[in-house]
């Protein structure tokens, strides 16, 4: 229990908008504000995340995204936090989801959730700051918009006649990868590296066993895994030769921004349509999917007119 209760503590902490000092403000919405130690607090943890999590090519380029990713998710969680304070009662839907924490916890009552909290380092005060940013823009979310949610049998057919194409999916392939860095490897010697990796291959070596000795992606330290992936996961010089090649095979030397790449195929799965009924479940939550995203954004931009937003120009 000890250690969940560390980890849902640890969670919640990584979303902590609290300031302790006054600080320059990054975004305003209303009264409410973020600063530029709390939004640089999660901005470091949400890249450590996305280093542990995300294995695959072009990582330079999502990590560049992630910023202003984070300032628009960060603008809308507090837009539907002061939405909902207007139509809920806020404080029951915090003490409700605490409750709920107290209980998967094995927590008998808030002494001994602040007891527990002290010993992380936190405050009941800050714990419930934190359980507000977390799950009431959730609720909002579901109770607002996909609640509001609706299908008819006959959209589900059509989708299904007019997507069988997109339902079959598209070709997947697994990965093992190598990269050259360009701050490492000039064209010359990362050629000569591919040669001496192909040699070992041809020796008896694993292509994992080459990717711990000289890889520089973050998928060294799983011996190369860089994991599945569709063809627009990739960027267009991998994705063109990795889709061709067959199991087992390895790549040619591969030049991207980030450096020089080398994969070796481990699996594919080839696209098949799947029957309607095979298919139902799918189109249900690809077209829910669907009108959530577009009905969400016109909520966000609802909620924008309604309310003041400021962005802080230098995090822009």
């Amino acid at each position: 229990m000890k250690k969940a209760f560390a980890l849902a503590v640890a969670l919640l902490v990584s979303l902590s908008f609290l300031a302790k000092t006054v600080d320059e403000i990054v975004v305003k919405v209303n009264d409410s504000i973020i600063t530029k130690d709390e939004y640089e607090k999660r901005l470091s943890r949400t890249i450590d995340g996305f280093k542990r999590e995300y294995k695959g090519p072009d990582f330079e380029e999502k990590l560049k995204q992630i910023p202003e990713k984070l300032l628009n998710q960060m603008v809308e969680e507090l837009l539907l936090i002061e939405k909902a304070k207007q139509m809920y009662q806020v404080d029951m839907i915090v003490k409700m989801q605490i409750e709920n924490f107290m209980k998967e916890n094995g927590i008998k009552d808030e002494a001994d959730l602040d007891k527990a909290l002290k010993a992380e380092g936190l405050s009941l005060e800050e714990f419930k700051k934190q359980v507000l940013l977390i799950y009431v823009p959730e609720f909002m979310k579901s109770r607002e918009i996909r609640s509001k949610i609706n299908l008819s049998e006959q959209e589900i057919v059509e989708f299904y006649n007019k997507n069988k194409e997109k339902l079959q999916g598209k070709p997947q392939v697994h990965l093992e990868e190598i990269l050259f860095t360009k701050d490492k490897y000039n064209q010359e010697t990362a050629k000569q590296a591919y040669s001496d990796i192909l040699l070992s291959i041809a020796k008896g070596a694993t292509f994992s066993e080459m990717a711990k000795q000289y890889s520089g992606a973050y998928s060294r330290q799983n011996g190369g895994d860089a994991g599945w992936y569709l063809p627009d996961d990739l960027s267009p010089e991998i994705s063109e030769v990795v889709f061709k090649m067959k199991v087992g095979q390895v790549s040619e030397l591969i030049e991207t921004k980030q450096g020089f790449y080398i994969f070796k195929m481990v699996e594919k799965k080839e696209p098949k349509v799947p029957t309607m009924d095979e298919a139902r479940s799918i189109i249900i939550e690809m077209l829910k999917e669907q009108k959530f995203s577009e009905s969400y954004k016109q909520y966000i931009d609802q909620l924008k007119k309604q309310n003041y937003v400021r962005l802080n120009p230098k995090y822009v």
